[in-house]
């Protein structure tokens, strides 16, 4: 066995990795690595290609340039599903939750790629696996609101459950998406300090797009920037200077 046998792949490797719809370039190809447990926060202003990124790390849409591997692994041979769901999991900024069904029942959505298409389809009358929602739900303190029904909670509320899917699903990588964008500072905070440390305990890498520098300072340890769909920084977190990012975001 070669040294390079025995040194993990990273958990995320984009090699030339591009994405236009038609015509218009909404992410120039790029090559990039994430290590296993490293927490990277992508920045850059609206427009820049930043959801574009995250959806390619999170198999959502295909490079068409370029390759994307998880944990080695390019993420083209894989079949949605329970594959892929092994490997990372994807906060969007709507939270992808099912407000006619109760909590427990988005929780448990989490397990769909670990399940058959016959018990995903019994779940959806009778929940299974209800212990593992109930440990996830107390996990990040909406273990009162299990049998409510989702469209009823708060904003707040909803992004927990959407955490709490995630306990569930146990990725090896977390791909968020602004995942705090639409909360006030003290529970974006809370969220994200929630979301760093669901992850740490695990050992597992995050991968988030903020637009709250004072968040990614606080609980990242990596930065890249992107702007006009190129990459223009890759930075450790104590490295990222004020003059970065006015240049980041300058409008001029």
């Amino acid at each position: 066995m070669t040294y390079a046998d025995r040194v993990p792949a990273p958990a995320v490797a984009l090699d030339a990795a591009g994405k236009s719809y038609g015509g218009t370039v909404a992410l120039a190809p790029l090559s990039l690595e994430v290590a296993r447990g490293e927490r990277l926060a992508v920045l850059g202003p609206s427009g820049s290609g930043k959801t574009t990124l995250l959806n390619l790390i999170g198999g959502v849409v295909g490079p068409d340039t370029g390759t994307v591997a998880l944990s080695g692994r390019d993420i083209a041979g894989m079949r949605p599903g329970r594959e892929l769901a092994a490997l990372v999991g994807v906060m969007h900024q709507q939270f992808d939750l099912v407000p006619h069904l109760s909590v427990v029942h988005n929780v448990l959505a989490g397990r769909l790629g670990e399940w058959s298409l016959w018990r995903s389809l019994v779940s959806l009358v009778s929940a299974r696996d209800v212990s593992l929602a109930v440990s996830a739900a107390a996990r990040v303190g909406i273990a009162d609101k299990l049998r409510e029904r989702t469209s009823r909670l708060s904003g707040g509320e909803q992004q927990r459950v959407a955490l709490a899917r995630l306990l569930i699903q146990q990725p090896g990588i977390v791909v968020a998406d602004e995942p705090v964008s639409s909360l006030d500072p003290t529970r974006a905070d809370y969220i994200v300090r929630l979301l760093t440390s669901i992850v740490d305990e695990s050992g597992n890498t995050l991968v988030a797009s903020l637009h709250s520098i004072d968040l990614a300072r606080r609980y990242f340890t990596r930065a890249i920037g992107l702007r006009e769909s190129r990459l223009r920084f890759d930075v450790d977190m104590s490295e990222l200077g004020d003059d970065t990012l006015r240049s980041l975001y300058d409008l001029g």
